[in-house]
């Protein structure tokens, strides 16, 4: 999505463990991490049909284990959920992989990757993608050298370690989007049809109707009855119309100076992300810990799966504290934060046990929403679930809570 729509910090860790480790001392630290995580549950609480908790043991068969910490909170509703949704086309991905129906080393022309980059809409992932592989972006976050190539694996890195929209969109194209549903069909039973992000961002950010809120309604009514014409319009105009293109690409590059402000942008980004698709806690829940147990699909493809997800960069902080074993896909847009991970604490009453974690808000306002992101609360709350600390007590506690 948009810069402005979706805000990814993507899990800059320094911000809410290691400087404050190295500027006020850990005393503050664990302050720090224990307000943000009680926010996050007062309005989880507070706002129960908008959020969604899970978390469990989980055996060697990746099934749950009933030992007391299991914790189903609105499991069963379905929400956005930003970019965890990435998970699925992953999981495609791994599939036709191992199958040998994809090649993970087939160049890729960055030209043909690009064709679906919008600048702006990623919040610096594309960048970070095309810097991973030794690759200098212009001034708009397009490759310098456009005779360079990459691989299919590289996108699917890209993907998760950055959460690259266009990376993804690219291996949507690869895997078709017909594949990726029979996928979320037999393992996200509850999931809506995932189409391209491109789409969503045309559809938000749109020099034709700039800002309408009008169109995104429209649009979003369409969606909601599995009718993507709109996007897809916006799609083929994009990639394949040389003047649309650049105006479009002029609208982004103006956006700084013609956006609308305050109120108006956030209540307009927060009716803009219900295009996205929605899914349950309880279906990402048993699908990571089916990936963390090396039972989705087969062994080989959870063991790709596991690689990408166990070795996101920037999730280095939570494994050298809290963790032996994490891997997580995360999701931020307006108002949404959301994640599913599973993990193993390597201290506590949990150590060295299988959890699941997924935890799913949407709804927030613009002050705890900047809060949340700044020190990364949907990573900081998961901790305490995990590990069934004081926050996951108070989730248990709730009417929303329901057994498994």
């Amino acid at each position: 999505m948009p810069k402005s729509v979706q805000k990814k910090r993507r899990k800059f860790w320094i911000l809410g463990t290691v400087v404050l480790l190295g500027t006020v001392g850990v005393t503050a630290v664990f302050w720090q991490v224990n307000r943000v995580q009680r926010a996050m549950t007062d309005f989880i609480l507070a706002h129960p049909q908008d959020t969604a908790v899970v978390s469990y043991t989980f055996g060697e068969n990746g099934n749950l284990v009933d030992d007391g910490s299991a914790l189903f909170y609105n499991a069963d509703a379905p929400l956005v959920l930003a970019s965890v949704m990435k998970t699925a086309v992953l999981a495609t991905y791994a599939e036709m992989v191992v199958s040998g129906e994809l090649d993970p080393n087939e160049p890729v022309p960055v030209a043909e990757w690009e064709r679906y980059y919008l600048p702006g809409s990623d919040g610096g992932a594309h960048i970070a993608g095309l810097r991973s592989v030794g690759l200098v972006a212009d001034d708009l976050g397009f490759a310098v050298d456009q005779t360079a190539v990459v691989t299919l694996d590289d996108l699917a890195t890209m993907m998760m370690h950055f959460s690259g929209n266009a990376s993804t969109d690219y291996l949507l194209a690869r895997v078709g989007l017909e594949r990726v549903t029979a996928v979320t069909q037999t393992h996200l039973p509850h999931q809506t049809p995932i189409h391209y992000t491109l789409g969503y961002a045309l559809a938000v950010f749109n020099h034709e109707e700039p800002f309408s809120l009008e169109w995104v309604q429209a649009v979003q009514s369409k969606v909601a009855n599995g009718d993507f014409s709109d996007l897809d319009r916006l799609i083929d105009l994009y990639k394949n119309d040389a003047s649309w293109r650049q105006a479009q690409l002029a609208f982004m590059s103006s956006l700084t100076s013609q956006s609308i402000e305050g109120e108006a942008m956030w209540a307009f980004q927060e009716t803009a992300v219900q295009l996205m698709p929605k899914g349950t806690a309880r279906d990402y829940a048993h699908l990571m810990a089916q990936i963390g147990s090396g039972h989705f699909i087969s062994a080989e493809v959870s063991a790709l799966m596991q690689q990408k997800m166990e070795t996101v960069p920037s999730d280095w902080p939570l494994r050298w504290l809290y963790f032996d074993r994490f891997a997580a896909k995360d999701g931020t847009t307006a108002g949404i934060l959301t994640l599913a991970a599973y993990a193993v604490p390597s201290r506590g009453g949990f150590e060295g046990k299988n959890r699941v974690v997924v935890l799913f808000t949407n709804g927030l306002p613009p002050d705890l929403f900047a809060q949340q992101v700044q020190f990364q609360g949907h990573y900081l709350l998961p901790i305490d679930l995990a590990r069934a600390g004081t926050q996951f007590k108070r989730l248990s506690g709730s009417e929303f809570t329901v057994q498994n």
